[in-house]
């Protein structure tokens, strides 16, 4: 089934999606057909046809005339050949036709103008073989169909900059064309690119972070936020000011599907499109344990793969310290792994909700813009535009376990506030259940 959706403020173009329930074999071939046409047609190992880009690609002006990409994916993702790659940077070439050249006639010549090139993002899944396989076992493709279906509904965060309501920030990218199919695996998504006016929030939370131990930090919060010159300030955020500003920006998104029971597997509505598509959808019903205890078990085998290996070596000789409490608590999650307890913890009566999936710094872009800072939790309170990004593993687990997760690595009160104060401001029901207590309590289970 193809759904044509209409526009809106977030993703101003063409908006297209296929879900697929149930695997029929009897449309294999229709399917396939139909994923061929949305996937970028490619004139070389690095060019896209121009005419499939300006035939997606709806609300951009100008025709482009050369359509290049370099594949930017992390190295775990990159392609043998550009087109091939799962992050690609799009750069159109297009020339502006001017009027007619002085001739009042008007049967002058056509002038052109300088060439312009307008850089963009596309993410996707290659449409090779093994690439497909994976992303129909992981279920990548939700990620278009959360664009499309799940990102206009939710509030935009007013700017803190001034009170008036039409000035809104952003907390997800642009988005001009979006396709997902999660039965074949086929995925495109082209987006803003976010390189010239962003950048990834991880880099402000010092050399203690593990992401950060390969990194050249100072040199790249130097050209992110250059040094200030004579009569100048530049502020560079805090960690803190950035937590607290994305605590706001994923409260946003928690409040607006608070108990939206059109989430969940067996929902009779069809406001999203069904929901089969968004991860632990059937584990909220009760439903799918294989799927679940197949994901935790990967988990499992993690860990038990990494104990094994370290078994009898002392701390002094393992090249990895660990605080003990963590390892505890580590442990702990470990051996309390059931299906039972997940029911009883999580269900369609539970405090259940929208969650990302994969939130880390990496997928919070900052703004480089250089305007004052505060920590005020009030309103957008926090440092500057951000954009929340990668929503591939987006899914219904509860809310408690996102922010217990961070409370406890930040284990600043401030950040929980700013969290469940926006579900309490806009009063949602049980939020009343949701108190420093029983986060806590629910923590030590």
């Amino acid at each position: 089934v193809i759904y044509h959706l209409p526009s809106h403020k977030i993703s101003r173009g063409t908006q297209i999606i296929a879900l697929h329930k149930m695997a029929d074999p009897t449309k294999t071939n229709e399917t396939t057909k139909s994923s061929t046409s949305m996937m970028p047609m490619w004139v070389t190992d690095s060019q896209i046809d121009p005419s499939w880009v300006q035939e997606k690609l709806s609300d951009f002006d100008h025709v482009p005339e050369c359509c290049v990409v370099k594949d930017i994916s992390n190295d775990t993702r990159k392609g043998d050949v550009p087109k091939n790659g799962a992050t690609l940077l799009l750069q159109l070439t297009s020339r502006e036709q001017d009027g007619n050249d002085g001739d009042h006639t008007g049967f002058g010549t056509k002038t052109a103008k300088a060439a312009t090139t307008t850089t963009l993002v596309v993410k996707q899944v290659p449409t090779t073989r093994t690439r497909l396989a994976m992303s129909r076992q992981l279920g990548l493709a939700r990620e278009a169909i959360f664009y499309n279906q799940l990102a206009p509904k939710i509030i935009k965060i007013s700017s803190s900059s001034n009170n008036t309501d039409s000035d809104e920030a952003c907390i997800l990218p642009t988005i001009h064309f979006s396709y997902g199919d999660m039965y074949d695996g086929s995925k495109v998504i082209i987006m803003e690119d976010l390189s010239k006016g962003f950048v990834d929030s991880g880099i402000l939370f010092g050399p203690g972070n593990p992401n950060n131990w390969n990194r050249d930090l100072k040199r790249q919060i130097n050209g992110a936020y250059p040094p200030p010159r004579s009569g100048s300030t530049t502020t560079v955020p805090t960690s803190f000011e950035v937590a607290n500003q994305t605590f706001l920006a994923i409260a946003n998104v928690h409040a607006t599907f608070w108990r939206d029971e059109a989430l969940l597997l067996n929902s009779t509505e069809e406001e999203y499109g069904g929901s089969s598509w968004l991860r632990g959808s059937a584990w909220i019903c009760e439903e799918d344990e294989e799927s679940w205890r197949a994901s935790q078990g990967m988990i499992q085998k993690i860990w038990e793969k990494y104990t094994n290996s370290y078994s009898g070596e002392s701390e002094s000789e393992s090249s990895i310290r660990w605080d003990p409490l963590v390892r505890q608590i580590v442990e702990k999650a470990m051996k309390g792994i059931s299906w039972e307890s997940q029911k009883e913890r999580l269900n369609v009566n539970s405090n259940f909700c929208l969650v990302h999936g994969d939130f880390w710094p990496g997928n919070v872009m900052i703004s480089t813009d250089h305007h004052a800072t505060s920590t005020s939790t009030e309103g957008n309170g926090g440092v500057r535009d951000l954009r929340l990004l990668d929503w591939e593993m987006v899914g219904e687990p509860k809310v408690l376990h996102t922010a217990e997760n961070l409370v406890r690595i930040a284990v600043i009160a401030s950040l929980f506030n700013a969290h469940f104060g926006p579900l309490h401001k806009r009063h949602l029901p049980y939020t009343d259940k949701l108190s420093y207590i029983r986060i806590f309590e629910h923590s030590d289970k």
